[in-house]
């Protein structure tokens, strides 16, 4: 593709000068689930953490930690997922533990009205010891 314009794409979840974006998870043997979310959650990125959040929680889940502390950037789709996995954790009787410890996600959630809604934590050792999981695999 020729460049006229002196325009190049950008990769999915990428601006210059943004960190990439990525979702790992991973479970203890406790069956809490643990997701690491790295980057901006933005209209680009929302639908893949969406696709990663979807199937949580799931047959013998006891816990959802979301660690948000790499976060850079919160949109209101973002905090619309979240707010998916609330109810759907809250349904099914388990907890949701944030970890929150970035401004940009605080002050998301200020602003909506959504910080008295979700338990936060400003470490994921704090997250995990409030459900009882010291550790994950």
């Amino acid at each position: 593709m020729q460049d006229y314009f002196g325009l190049r794409p950008l990769a999915l979840g990428w601006q210059d000068g943004a960190e990439p974006f990525s979702v790992t998870v991973s479970r203890t043997g406790e069956g809490c689930v643990l997701a690491m979310v790295l980057g901006e959650i933005d209209a680009i990125t929302a639908p893949r953490l969406e696709h990663e959040l979807a199937r949580w929680p799931e047959g013998d889940t006891t816990a959802v930690v979301v660690d948000l502390s790499r976060v850079s950037f919160c949109s209101v789709g973002g905090l619309r997922l979240l707010g998916d996995l609330l109810e759907r954790t809250n349904r099914v009787g388990i907890p949701l533990e944030l970890v929150v410890d970035t401004h940009p996600v605080r002050r998301a959630l200020a602003c909506a009205g959504l910080e008295q809604k979700f338990s936060a934590h400003e470490t994921r050792a704090a997250a995990l010891a409030s459900i009882g999981v010291d550790r994950v695999r």
